[in-house]
């Protein structure tokens, strides 16, 4: 006798009364229940134990009796018809569902307050050059040191109006994983960020241990179709993803950087559906591990981007840009050109869970970004009535983020 056989039961060839079969029964009750409104718990327990953790859709059987036989059976296709039907009568198994509410829930936590909510997805955004992987390595140290601040004011500036810098909330480990970004620019752009002065060396010291640069090149994509699967099939995480996220997770990492996007999601960037998988794959594992993504991506060339991109900005809670900042042409009154002293503006373009802070605008001075005042000629222009950066840079501000590489 197989082991197969020896699970299915076993009838007496001399029975004179036959019992009805449980399961029959079950599905029986339960669908009759079910009709009146009612439930019946010790059947539906009955059917749960005949599910496995995933069912496939079946073909529908109109009785308990013919459940039951299908459970019975030899053939694969027919126990699976039948278990698919009892997953159907039961309904979705759903998890996380809240049906009792707190009166005072805790506030929401952020990492950068008022810009990057705590343990979920944000994007930095802009054009190639524009300096996101730097700002974001400023971010990087910054966590890891413990700092208040991630960008410093200019040096030897007089004192500020008022500074609009965002305030850091959390410290701890940072994962950076570099698709573009070779080890020795890295090690030269960490040197520059940590600044000048004899106590450089001690700075960098500091960081071992609590940043980890990680060279994804040799690694590949985050997630994507399965090996020899259509690439329109809905992706999972691939072998450098899993890597990747096993390895954060160990460091106990309070922010991850993907730099940039267009590596990790080797997927259709235009496919809602893909996309939307991937973001709240990452999403959920953010909240699991309590880490904090960073996705650095590249705008859409024009308004124009096909359907699904706009998910690069819908499935995530924050979504910063670094553009070049726009003043006004002395000779041209009407036109806006970059400023003079290379001036970017960093900025808020969508946050979900507050209002959009004021915009900080930034100087490159000595390797690293810091804050400055707002360029004359840009203030200018917004004491005149004129589109202020946040409204003047029409073929940038408010757009889409999508996949588009750094």
């Amino acid at each position: 006798m197989t082991d197969r056989q020896s699970r299915r039961p076993q009838i007496a060839a001399e029975t004179e009364h036959i019992q009805p079969d449980p399961v029959a029964a079950a599905y029986d009750n339960l669908k009759a229940a079910l009709a009146d409104g009612n439930d019946d718990p010790e059947a539906r327990a009955i059917l749960q134990a005949k599910l496995p953790a995933a069912v496939d859709a079946g073909v529908a059987a109109p009785t308990g009796a013919d459940i039951a036989e299908g459970l019975r059976s030899e053939h694969d296709a027919a126990r699976e018809q039948a278990r698919s039907e009892i997953k159907k009568l039961l309904g979705p198994a759903l998890a996380n569902v809240l049906t009792k509410h707190v009166t005072n829930p805790p506030p929401v936590s952020w990492l950068v307050k008022g810009w990057m909510p705590d343990a979920t997805l944000s994007v930095l955004t802009g054009a190639g050059g524009a300096g996101k992987s730097r700002i974001a390595l400023q971010l990087a140290v910054a966590m890891a040191t413990g700092a208040d601040r991630f960008i410093p004011t200019e040096n030897g500036a007089a004192m500020l109006s008022g500074l609009k810098a965002p305030e850091l909330l959390a410290a701890g480990p940072v994962v950076f994983a570099a698709w573009e970004t070779r080890l020795l620019a890295w090690q030269n752009r960490l040197a520059d960020v940590c600044g000048q002065g004899a106590d450089r060396a001690q700075r960098i010291r500091q960081l071992t241990g609590l940043l980890h640069y990680v060279n994804m090149r040799p690694v590949g994509g985050l997630w994507g179709a399965a090996q020899g699967a259509h690439t329109s099939t809905t992706g999972s995480w691939l072998e450098g993803g899993n890597a990747l996220l096993d390895y954060a997770a160990a460091a106990q990492a309070r922010l991850l950087i993907i730099d940039p996007l267009a590596a990790a999601f080797v997927q259709n960037e235009n496919d809602r559906a893909l996309v939307r998988a991937f973001l709240s794959a990452l999403d959920q594992w953010a909240e699991t591990c309590k880490c904090a993504v960073l996705i650095i991506s590249h705008p859409p060339k024009s308004d124009s981007a096909q359907s699904g991109s706009t998910d690069w900005r819908n499935g995530v809670q924050a979504v910063w840009t670094l553009e070049t900042t726009k003043v006004m042409d002395g000779d041209d009154k009407g036109k806006l050109v970059p400023a003079p002293g290379g001036e970017r503006i960093l900025q808020v373009d969508k946050l979900n869970e507050d209002a959009l802070p004021e915009p900080v605008y930034l100087k490159f001075i000595e390797g690293r970004f810091a804050e400055v005042e707002m360029p004359a000629k840009q203030t200018e222009a917004a004491n005149n009535g004129k589109s202020t950066q946040t409204n003047a840079n029409t073929g940038n501000r408010r757009k889409r983020t999508d996949g588009k590489q750094t």
